[in-house]
């Protein structure tokens, strides 16, 4: 009988579509977000300037957007703030 971590990351396939096949996130990148126990819900009290003059200055073009908030959630990744990187992405999902 084989035993289960019980701290097994939700994986690559867990992630939602848009993270998964962004053209902005390399291997790692993802590896990191889908090492969290479970996608984490939007925290209202996050609170992030950088991410206020995205949705601020890109709100009219929803695709550029997207790239603006996948570029900033992964120089977050990159200073290894997966917490942060993930709250990005869930307000601008």
């Amino acid at each position: 009988m084989q035993k289960t971590n019980s701290n097994t990351g939700v994986g690559i396939n867990a992630l939602p579509h848009n993270i998964r096949t962004s053209n902005i996130f390399t291997g790692h990148h993802l590896e990191q977000l889908a090492n969290v126990t479970a996608i984490p819900d939007v925290n209202p009290g996050f609170e992030d300037d950088h991410l206020k003059q995205i949705i601020q200055y890109y709100s009219i073009d929803p695709e550029e957007m997207e790239k603006e908030l996948h570029e900033y959630a992964k120089k977050l990744l990159e200073q290894g703030k997966i917490s942060e990187a993930w709250q990005v992405l869930l307000v601008g999902g």
